[in-house]
């Protein structure tokens, strides 16, 4: 399969720095600047982000069934060349919306042979020639799957080498003749033969295999035909395409949109009791389906006890001591495994006015 000749220059475009602005943005074939490395560069048209609302410049295709890999807005460090998806440097690498780069066109990486053309304010590369997939730039944050599906795989792409290709590895075949694959990760919540929803939790991002810097790679193979690469953003270029193997824009809808599900989101309040000094009526809730909580109390010298546990939305009476400073603290999990916590505010309990 082609993804097994993924070269150890994977990643070698997340190298920290500062982000530059996209108003400074060099359009491919200008003069470079002074070269600066920066961690997060870009190359989709439509914005640095990608937020959940672009535009791919075509419409879906009859097979779209697709959302993006993750929630919340992130930056797309590399994506797929369509001349030609298989590692090697063929000198070109071409977008899906018919954008070129080359060495001679916008001028190589100096550190990385296979990155071409400067991006926004001359301080980095935007494609990785022969790349079967796209980067997200997503910093041990919870990868997402991107429809419903079966595991097929769930641990190291080479067990004998952990530096190795994607490292820590989720497959997903969705039983439409394309499979899903998310790589580099750095915890994986899934296991081989497991169901999957769209949108769960399937694992955390990280730098594990080829990787140099933390990131998700995501790709999507053909299981027909010997795992020949897919591009879900399709070609929207002029034709031809330069890749006969695409079968068009698989997103949703037609532009990559975030999992259509409840997002956790806490809430605690804390309030005392009218008819009790020593008693703090306590209520903890969360928008998402299937939550499970676990709520602390918080004393004023920082002591945290657990006061509620594995329990669903709800609340309870906290007795406490007269003249203590007390606060809430709930975690929440959803049943697709998305997590948050907040807590209350401080609430002192009053003084008791001495017996007469």
């Amino acid at each position: 399969m082609r993804i097994l000749v993924m070269l150890a220059t994977l990643a070698s475009l997340l190298l920290h720095s500062v982000p530059a602005q996209a108003g400074e943005a060099v359009a491919p074939g200008s003069k470079p600047g002074q070269y600066v490395r920066w961690y997060y560069p870009s190359q989709l048209s439509y914005g640095m982000f990608e937020d959940g609302a672009g535009n791919t410049g075509s419409a879906a295709s009859p097979r779209a069934f697709l959302t993006l890999p993750f929630m919340g807005q992130h930056i797309v460090t590399s994506g797929f060349d369509h001349c030609y998806p298989d590692y090697s440097t063929d000198g070109t690498y071409c977008r899906y919306d018919g954008v070129t780069a080359s060495a001679s066109v916008g001028g190589p990486d100096p550190t990385f042979s296979a990155g071409y053309a400067q991006s926004p304010g001359g301080h980095d590369y935007l494609y990785y020639d022969g790349h079967d997939g796209y980067d997200y730039a997503l910093t041990y944050e919870p990868v997402a799957a991107a429809a419903d599906g079966v595991v097929s795989l769930a641990d190291w792409l080479d067990p004998n080498c952990h530096t190795c290709l994607f490292g820590l590895a989720i497959y997903i075949v969705h039983g439409n003749g394309i499979l899903s694959a998310y790589g580099h990760l750095s915890q994986i919540f899934v296991s081989k033969g497991q169901r999957v929803r769209r949108g769960q939790v399937i694992g955390i991002s990280g730098s594990t295999g080829s990787a140099t810097g933390p990131h998700l790679h995501f790709g999507i193979y053909s299981t027909t035909r010997q795992y020949t690469a897919i591009d879900p953003y399709g070609w929207s270029g002029p034709p031809p395409d330069p890749y006969q193997w695409d079968v068009g824009n698989l997103w949703l809808g037609g532009s990559p949109r975030f999992a259509s599900i409840p997002m956790p989101k806490v809430n605690v309040t804390a309030v005392p009791d009218p008819t009790d000094v020593t008693a703090i009526d306590v209520a903890w809730s969360s928008p998402g389906d299937g939550d499970v909580f676990t709520v602390d109390v918080v004393q004023q010298n920082g002591r945290m006890t657990l006061f509620s546990d594995r329990v669903a939305a709800g609340s309870a009476v906290f007795h406490g001591k007269p003249g203590q400073v007390y606060w809430f603290w709930a975690s929440v999990t959803t049943n697709l495994g998305w997590k948050d916590a907040g807590g209350s505010q401080p609430l002192r309990l009053p003084v008791q006015a001495p017996v007469q």
